[in-house]
């Protein structure tokens, strides 16, 4: 770069240039400024820059162009890189300096990028993600998302234009390499799978702020997390996925989300043990859309040291906030409560078998849903004889508990017999008499407490392990939990 080489410039640790003092100090306010700093040292001079954008290469670029009198090809390749290194080093001079110049250069460079083609855009993005602090409000970086956003919203495609910064007329051109393998609307998503975290973060923001279609925004951050999880470590990919969950969280759209794909994040977050506000902002969003899953889906292994085999509590939150979301309900979405209940019961019918189901869990899932949500209860009678098979050992009262989920008016005749005939439910007895009066008009509800209290006082000691205590549990079940414990479901029985 020159004969006198006597100032040694150390570029963040990746690279030492050996530079003319004479020369650089020209051009470079802050080195000049570094150098005062070690007034009277004449030989050994060494500076460190840390944070230089664009590294070594950066700083080479920065070099040539102060060897070389000021003259430097300035293109979308490399004009963040310029632009960030000269205003990093203070490059400054008189008005018409070349120095002052190509900061103007770069500037000008970048208000012509509407110009650029597609690859151009992406090129000049991936230069901001190594120069450029993307977390800070950056007008560089916004113009070129700006630029991005601005060609989502065309649905035809054109071939790659190889327009430069100054071509003389507008180019919306788009890379058609994979355009075959997405639709029109998601064409762009490979394309932008390079971003980092934080400029995904910027980019989502952006296109929620200027309307873009919400669903479309959110299969790309589905597909974006999917993508970069192939090819990044545990760390980033922990950081990547908790992003990912508060930027759905940003849309207010239910809707808009896919339930398989939050479960597909859930699985992941529970490897990567993210935080416990993301994994919560996440089971949220999955509650909302319990309607759409499958039992499958629901089958999440219990978590480590657990003696049961599924996670009964991931399911009772979902059911808790698909509540909340559904809170304000209208003739339309009673649809969404059928298949809920469809989907317990079915999952009901997979947990009932688990030998170490504790009875009060299985009573909250059977209990969870109002009695009016479900069309027929004989699914659930399944579960409840099911359950009742593998835990030979459960008391008389955890027995009427978890029977008071039943509505007998709800059962099919054939559910009914075979009820009536079933030693392992003591209210068989109510059930004979329903099914021979062929559903009259007898009031269920009242016949069946009649018969709890027969069981109770038959069987004063039925909790053996507890003594009276059993008979004190039944009473306060009769008293609490009819009135109380019964509300969520408005009848028993």
């Amino acid at each position: 770069m020159g004969v006198c080489c006597d100032l040694e410039v150390d570029v963040i640790g990746e690279a030492t240039f050996m530079v003319d003092k004479r020369v650089i100090l020209s051009c470079s306010g802050r080195l000049r400024k570094l150098i005062r700093a070690t007034a009277g040292v004449t030989r050994g001079l060494k500076v460190v820059l840390h944070g230089f954008p664009g590294g070594s290469e950066g700083f080479e670029q920065i070099a040539r162009f102060c060897y070389n009198g000021g003259r430097v090809e300035i293109t979308p390749s490399n004009v963040v890189l310029l632009h960030s290194a000269a205003i990093f080093l203070e490059l400054e001079g008189p008005g018409d300096s070349a120095q002052t110049q190509l900061i103007a250069e770069t500037k000008k460079s970048i208000q012509g990028l509407n110009f650029w083609s597609w690859s151009e855009l992406l090129l000049a993005l991936k230069q901001c993600q190594i120069c450029l602090p993307i977390r800070k409000d950056s007008f560089l970086v916004k113009k070129l998302l700006d630029s991005i956003i601005g060609r989502l919203g065309f649905t035809s495609y054109e071939s790659t234009c190889t327009s430069s910064s100054t071509s003389s007329s507008f180019h919306y051109s788009y890379d058609t390499r994979s355009h075959d393998s997405f639709s029109r609307t998601t064409w762009w998503f490979q394309d932008l799978v390079f971003f980092n975290i934080d400029m995904i973060q910027k980019l989502t923001k952006m296109m929620v702020s200027r309307n873009l279609d919400h669903k479309i925004i959110c299969r790309f951050l589905f597909y974006y997390r999917r993508s970069r999880s192939c090819h990044s470590e545990p760390a980033e990919q922990k950081r990547i996925t908790e992003r990912v969950i508060d930027l759905l969280c940003f849309h207010d759209h239910r809707s808009l989300f896919s339930g398989e794909g939050l479960f597909g994040i859930y699985h992941a977050a529970l490897s990567l043990k993210v935080r416990r506000k993301s994994k919560l902002k996440l089971e949220i969003l999955m509650g909302s859309q319990l309607d759409q899953l499958t039992v499958s889906h629901l089958l999440v292994p219990a978590p480590c040291g657990k003696d049961y085999v599924y996670d009964v509590n991931l399911v009772l939150r979902l059911l808790k906030f698909f509540f909340q979301a559904e809170s304000k309900i209208c003739l339309s979405q009673l649809c969404k409560f059928e298949k809920v209940a469809r989907l317990m019961d079915s999952y009901l019918m997979e947990v009932a078998p688990d030998s170490h189901l504790k009875p009060s869990k299985f009573c909250a899932l059977a209990m969870a849903l109002p009695h009016s949500r479900r069309e027929s209860h004989d699914k659930l009678y399944l579960a409840i004889d099911m359950y009742f098979q593998v835990h030979e050992e459960l008391c008389e009262v955890e027995k009427i508990r978890i029977c008071s989920a039943l509505n007998y008016s709800k059962l099919s005749a054939e559910a009914l017999k075979h009820l009536a005939q079933n030693p392992k439910f003591h209210c068989r007895r109510a059930a004979k008499s329903l099914f021979s009066k062929q559903y009259s008009s007898t009031s269920i509800d009242l016949f069946c407490h009649s018969m709890i209290n027969k069981v109770l006082r038959d069987s004063p000691s039925a909790c053996s392990a507890n003594g009276n205590a059993g008979k004190r549990r039944s009473e306060s079940h009769q008293s609490k939990g009819h009135n109380s414990g019964r509300e969520g479901s408005k009848c028993v029985f």
